[in-house]
């Protein structure tokens, strides 16, 4: 029996529609009305392999954000799916202008065919366009044509009857629009999937993006829907946001940020382009994209972040330590219970304050990193790392997640793995992202540098062990891909948004919403966890003493600690991490990690402050560990590798294990393997020094 097939012409004005459609329907053609309209209704049939394709030749349009007659006829045969398939004709010679289309067209989710129209145009410019990698790129079958000469017809029949027989598969790539806006699509798209209706009739993705656009026609469409009132006002909500956050409108935004995918796209595929794209941003790119220069660039900028960081927040983070000791000593004072006032000084004063003293920190590395994210220049980063990252066998994409990562949290870094089409590359990924220094071990960092290394060198040594981490992250991937996952890794579009001045106020929106992250994290995780170690180490009460030893009170405190349940536990495992340099007390810390990575520095407030017998004399936590003869430069800086590199924090596993299927395999392959290789790392670091006289 002969199949039916329907099809769409989909493109620009002047894009050679009107040829493809001739060349694929001939005489076989028709002229009418759409109802109640005056726009004309071009279709024409053909028949193809035992198929009769009726072909609908649809009105030009530039968008799917229809304004005319022409367009709103054109969108609502589009989104309403009325064809089989959507083949989008598009004008190779005014590449990044035509794919603005392209960009909406992908969103639909419908079976979407490229043809390259006027290729033989591009070819007599001198260009060369590589249409396999732009293919890639896209996510869609892409075919070069050249309509008034009727070339690429026959194989253009060839793909569409592969694509609805689905013998050629296509992928589904998106513009990504940046964290902020991919934030609000995911409130948005939880109130709309209530309404099965709604959904079953428009593809959701692009209602979302419309609604943030604040599209009117589609306004309407929702506003029709069971889920109005609550999907209206939170859409009105995320455009306040949004525009608070980056200063322009929302449709500017999403605007710019399909450009960014294009001017990316184009990038990677267009060789020798004369086009008129030399705008300033372009002209900034000759030089951060530079094939020479760009990955210094990027070196420097990291450098400066953490210069930036580490001097003006230096003095902030001593008046935190001053005020945490002065405010032990006040809370000490009204507390006559001594129990109840070594719970509050030494457990949760001594522990939460250890953290919340390196706040300061953490919000001016916010501060730095989302001036240089909303300026476009990260975007940038990602297209100057992605051809060193693939000799590492990674994704370009997962540079984003790193970057998250390094940014605040490994979660949300692990998190955004999931726009790794390839799950070999997506496990690697979420591997090798807790490697990266985040805003829980930042205070790790910052606490031992700061007490073994000169201030004016801090920066420095912050940055070299960010290189290390990065070097550590790289060289894990690809002994993951030599051994554990092989295969090639997928194709992915460069975003390259235009450079903006970022706004004072997203920038701070920003800071502020990674930093109240940190803070909720100190008011709950590490509270409980502080007040757990402080109880480790405070029973049993009085432990024994041998007979004949008059101590000190400091003395009898010290042997309090080491005779407790956690001295016991620290004592118990020493044996496992004393080649590395590390005593007992690392080892609670390091233990204590597990349930957040700031719990080693508030397991050290705790564990100094019980130490320090008359709080009027107590010392900071930097000076108390600086001063302390059983620690060296050297084991500090075993502990921190260690830090950097063993197993993550509970809640990172929890969203690894579900990340990765909820397979036990593989969280028990990243429990064991990150944990060996802390191990082996800090073991070479510390023997080799030790070898070479460091210790």
């Amino acid at each position: 029996m002969t199949k039916k097939i329907t099809i769409a012409l989909a493109g620009n004005p002047n894009c050679g529609k009107s040829s493809i459609f001739n060349n694929l329907t001939g005489a076989r053609q028709y002229v009418s009305n759409y109802p109640g309209v005056t726009v004309e209704k071009k279709e024409g049939r053909l028949k193809y392999k035992n198929y009769e394709i009726s072909v609908v030749d649809l009105p030009g349009t530039y968008s799917l954000s229809a304004y005319s007659e022409d367009e709103i006829i054109a969108r609502n045969f589009i989104v309403q799916r009325e064809a089989d398939i959507i083949v989008n004709i598009i004008d190779s010679s005014n590449l990044e202008r035509n794919l603005y289309l392209t960009t909406q067209l992908m969103e639909l989710d419908a079976p979407l065919i490229l043809a390259m129209n006027m290729s033989d145009i591009v070819e007599k410019r001198g260009e060369h366009i590589d249409y396999s990698e732009l293919s890639k790129l896209l996510g869609h079958p892409l075919i070069p044509t050249v309509g008034n000469k009727n070339k690429g017809t026959q194989k253009l029949l060839e793909t569409i009857i592969g694509v609805y027989e689905r013998k050629i598969e296509f992928e589904k790539v998106y513009v990504s629009y940046g964290a902020e806006v991919r934030e609000e699509i995911d409130k948005i798209e939880k109130i709309l999937i209530k309404d099965e209706a709604l959904i079953k009739a428009y593809p959701l993705r692009w209602l979302i993006i419309k609604l943030i656009e604040d599209d009117r026609l589609v306004l309407d469409v929702v506003e029709k829907s069971t889920v109005a009132g609550e999907a209206v006002e939170q859409a009105e909500k995320s455009r306040r946001h949004l525009k608070a956050h980056f200063g322009d409108s929302t449709d500017v935004i999403v605007a710019e940020r399909r450009y960014g995918f294009i001017s990316g796209a184009c990038t990677q595929s267009l060789k020798l382009s004369v086009e008129d794209r030399h705008t300033v941003s372009d002209k900034i790119d000759r030089i951060t994209l530079n094939r020479f220069a760009g990955v210094p660039i990027f070196a420097v900028v990291m450098y400066l972040i953490f210069k930036f960081t580490f001097v003006l927040s230096g003095p902030i983070v001593g008046w935190c330590e001053v005020f945490f000791d002065w405010l032990a000593g006040v809370v000490g004072g009204l507390i006559p219970q001594v129990l109840l006032r070594s719970l509050v000084v030494d457990g949760i004063i001594g522990g939460v304050g250890g953290v919340l003293g390196f706040f300061p920190l953490i919000l001016f590395m916010f501060f730095a990193i989302a001036f240089f994210e909303d300026s476009g220049y990260m975007a940038r980063a990602a297209f100057v790392m992605d051809k060193l990252m693939s000799k590492f066998g990674l994704h370009g994409k997962s540079f984003l997640p790193l970057m998250i990562s390094t940014n605040g949290c490994a979660v949300p870094g692990i998190m955004a793995t999931r726009t790794l089409e390839n799950k070999r590359d997506r496990l690697i990924t979420m591997m090798i992202t807790p490697f990266m220094i985040c805003g829980a071990k930042l205070p790790i960092f910052a606490l031992f540098i700061g007490a073994f290394f000169p201030a004016e060198y801090s920066a420095n040594i912050m940055f070299l062990m960010y290189v290390l981490s990065i070097i550590i992250a790289f060289g894990c991937a690809k002994l993951l891909k030599i051994l554990v996952f092989k295969g090639e890794s997928a194709h992915f579009v460069m975003e390259l948004p235009p450079y903006r001045i970022p706004t004072i106020k997203g920038i701070l929106l920003k800071m502020w919403e990674r930093g109240w992250m940190y803070i909720k994290k100190a008011g709950t995780i590490i509270v409980l966890v502080s007040v757990i170690i402080w109880a480790g180490f405070t029973f049993p009460q009085n432990p024994v003493i041998e007979k004949g030893k008059n101590l000190t009170e400091d003395e009898t405190a010290a042997v309090q600690m080491e005779k407790s349940y956690a001295g016991r536990f620290g004592h118990a495992i020493e044996p496992v991490i004393k080649p590395l340099g590390l005593d007992w007390r690392a080892g609670v810390a390091l233990t204590a990690g597990f349930a957040a990575k700031e719990v080693v520095v508030s397991t050290y407030g705790t564990m100094y402050s019980l130490g320090e017998v008359d709080p009027e004399e107590a010392d900071s936590l930097k000076e108390s560990i600086g001063n302390d003869a059983s620690w060296s430069p050297l084991k500090a800086v075993s502990f921190l590798i260690f830090s950097l590199i063993y197993i993550p924090c509970v809640v990172v596993m929890a969203v690894f294990h579900r990340e990765a299927g909820s397979s036990w395999k593989w969280t028990s392959f990243m429990v064991f393997w990150t944990t060996a290789l802390a191990w082996t790392a800090s073991f070479i670091v510390y023997q080799a020094g030790l070898l070479f006289g460091l210790g």
